[in-house]
């Protein structure tokens, strides 16, 4: 899960970075075709049998909904401070309880409904409706958050069959013809100071979901997931390091109050 941290930061500074010369929906391109190759590499020593999948409608789903999260993640990432965005994240595991209450019918008891009311009180003092102007960017990162939630659930109704490997394949081969369609009509290449971000962001593209998938294998996601919290002063530094970025007490108090809504989340009634 450091693994995952580490790499979530790199996309988000790569990707800021590659957006100061090209468009979102090429950034996206360029990380599902690194992506992609190195899924491809790996399969040459781990085998191809990961490739079937008896569940292709579900993965073009689930993959156009992810695609679609991404980008709105990406336009925080270039638009608002990154610590906000990472915040706004951690409400994934929120929407995720919900969502799996309503089209999974998973158990929703009281200490969920408690962590999703302590999810929303969170978001509410990050973004500080009627005292603080909302930025557009931060209702697209709420978007991706929901979004993120729905990959999740549809995630969940395959991986009984569908290794992670498997996953992976056809997460970046649905959208990377969708990144390079949309990224065309604006198409420009990099100038070469930037490429080394174009690998970076590919790597570690691939990287954040190889690590996560572990973490998963190795530990029970209620051991898993709070790690992934560690992002959020992470970030922060790296911002504040990189961009001047200001640390937003607010931000932090609404983010670990969010944080425990997800921990009342994942232990059990």
């Amino acid at each position: 899960m450091l693994g995952t941290s580490f790499f979530a930061i790199l996309i988000g500074v790569s990707g800021r970075e590659l957006s100061a010369e090209i468009s979102l929906f090429q950034i996206m391109f360029f990380r599902n075709l690194i992506c992609l190759l190195a899924t491809i590499a790996a399969f040459v020593f781990i085998g191809w049998k990961s490739v079937r999948t008896n569940f292709i409608g579900r993965h073009i789903a689930r993959n156009v909904v992810h695609f679609s999260a991404t980008y709105l993640w990406f336009v925080g990432i270039v638009s608002i401070p990154m610590a906000e965005v990472f915040a706004l994240e951690f409400t994934t595991p929120l929407w995720t309880a919900l969502l799996a209450w309503i089209f999974l019918g998973e158990r929703l008891g009281r200490r969920r409904m408690l962590g999703v009311l302590f999810g929303f009180v969170g978001v509410l003092i990050i973004l500080r409706p009627g005292i603080a102007i909302i930025h557009p960017a931060a209702i697209a990162v709420m978007g991706a958050a929901v979004g993120l939630a729905v990959v999740y659930v549809l995630t969940k109704s395959v991986i009984k069959q569908d290794s992670p490997w498997t996953i992976l394949f056809w997460m970046n081969l649905v959208q990377l013809p969708i990144s390079l369609a949309l990224s065309l009509p604006t198409w420009m290449w990099p100038s070469v100071s930037l490429a080394p971000w174009v690998l970076v962001v590919g790597i570690a593209g691939f990287g954040v979901h190889y690590s996560i998938s572990k973490a998963l294998i190795y530990a029970d996601a209620s051991l898993v997931v709070p790690f992934d919290f560690l992002r959020l002063p992470l970030i922060s530094i790296v911002a504040w390091i990189l961009y001047k970025e200001f640390l937003d007490p607010f931000v932090f108090i609404g983010a670990a109050i969010i944080v425990g809504g997800s921990v009342l989340n994942v232990r059990r009634d």
